[in-house]
């Protein structure tokens, strides 16, 4: 039997004091894990106050991730559903499906005011232990009173959560009216810095999203990218820039520029990355970026287009073949230029890839590319155009291009 919290709401955006009620919540009621899950969008909120289910999810998942223990998990389970959702069926839908479970809901003093006016509240105190925590300065002895009021009018426990006063007081209503009026450098002291990082970044609640107009230094770009993606492609991301580094160091070609370029090109190869297949085509629609049919029908092959795009006009990236290495890192081209191949295999090869049952051994791929730059690129393209086929994933006309033109180029060799 485990002991499940369900922290609900629209966190919008999520705070500190929703991470402060989830870790007491856990901490003081011996729970084993507690689900963050989001409520879906109201179909009325369509102003700038209620941003995209998408955008909230990874806010959240930002905020669980900092808090490292692995004992908070994020549930999607009302944002796939969609509609109106109650609480009472959510946890009646748990129970079903996790009848072992031993329930506890979690929500602000200020919801259980109005409990009585929730959907079926019986049913809700029958499901679940209602833990509630302290918010809009509501005083905890008022709360612990407003506890055993609901215990003495419902069948299940009502227990309160103790919380420190200041984290208690943090409101999403309020920190949206900060949001609007700070400096991204004056960060709303209610929010984490990787929150409010990509609140900047995408220009959330009524911002307009951030952009460098030259490239920031490197301490700046890995706060950006840690505020984006999630920690295994930002782990790949570290793994390509090195990667791409040393290439570049080795195939400078008396350019003292291009370990630094190859290194730059790599932390930002798959900044489109995070955004969901639906956001890529929506994106790249707005901002005039075109699409093949193939790229339509395999969202997978756009980020490398909208990451050029993200690259020159967020981040400031004015070197065009540094553009063009992010471009086509995904599916190459013909007559790549040093510094696109350089990424090209960086991405393929980076230290955090464990590729088994490849037609060219990754470690054998590792090995060549340390003199023969172009026999590591055919090898990489092979690779990936076979695992396609076997995988029965459709070829991308500029893969097939590329691995033509090189084969063709090596055997006139």
């Amino acid at each position: 039997m485990a002991r499940i919290g369900i922290l609900g709401g629209s966190f919008n955006p999520p705070h500190k004091a929703h991470k402060a009620m989830a870790r007491a919540a856990r901490e003081q009621y011996h729970l084993d894990t507690v689900f963050w899950m989001p409520t879906a969008r109201p179909p009325h909120k369509s102003d700038k106050s209620f941003v995209s289910d998408d955008h909230r999810s990874r806010m959240v998942k930002l905020v669980i991730e900092s808090m490292e223990d692995g004992a908070y998990r994020f549930s999607d389970y009302e944002l796939k559903k969609g509609g109106v959702n109650y609480t009472c069926e959510t946890l009646e839908a748990w129970k079903q499906n996790h009848p072992e479970d031993e329930l506890y809901f979690i929500l602000g003093g200020d919801s259980l005011k109005s409990f009585d006016r929730w959907r079926k509240p019986k049913k809700i105190s029958r499901l679940a232990t209602i833990l509630a925590a302290p918010r809009s300065g509501m005083p905890e002895n008022k709360l612990e009173k407003l506890c055993k009021k609901r215990t003495k009018e419902y069948p299940g426990l009502f227990l309160p959560i103790h919380m420190k006063e200041k984290l208690a007081k943090i409101s999403s209503t309020e920190l949206r009216k900060d949001i609007a009026v700070h400096d991204c450098s004056d960060q709303p002291e209610g929010l984490s810095g990787r929150v409010w990082q990509y609140i900047c970044l995408h220009g959330l609640y009524g911002r307009e999203p951030l952009q460098y107009q030259s490239v920031p230094s490197e301490k700046v770009l890995l706060k950006c990218l840690r505020s984006t993606l999630r920690p295994k492609r930002f782990r790949h991301t570290i793994g390509v820039a090195n990667t791409a580094e040393e290439l570049g160091k080795l195939y400078s070609e008396g350019d003292e520029t291009m370990a630094d370029r190859a290194r730059l090109a790599g932390l930002l190869h798959d900044c489109g990355k995070y955004y969901t297949d639906r956001e890529q085509i929506e994106l790249c629609d707005r901002f005039g970026i075109a699409l093949t049919e193939t790229e339509r029908a395999n969202p997978s092959l756009i980020h490398g287009k909208l990451g050029a795009y993200l690259a020159l006009n967020r981040y400031g990236v004015k070197d065009e073949e540094i553009l063009s290495a992010i471009r086509v890192h995904t599916v190459g081209k013909p007559d790549m230029s040093v510094l696109e191949k350089i990424l090209y295999i960086a991405d393929y090869i980076e230290p955090g890839r464990v590729i088994p049952g490849a037609l060219h051994p990754l470690e054998e791929i590792r090995k060549l590319v340390m003199h023969d730059l172009d026999g590591a690129l055919i090898d990489t393209i092979e690779n990936t155009i076979a695992y396609l086929k076997e995988s029965g994933r459709v070829i991308d006309e500029a893969s097939l291009a590329t691995l033509s033109y090189y084969e063709g180029k090596a055997d006139k060799i």
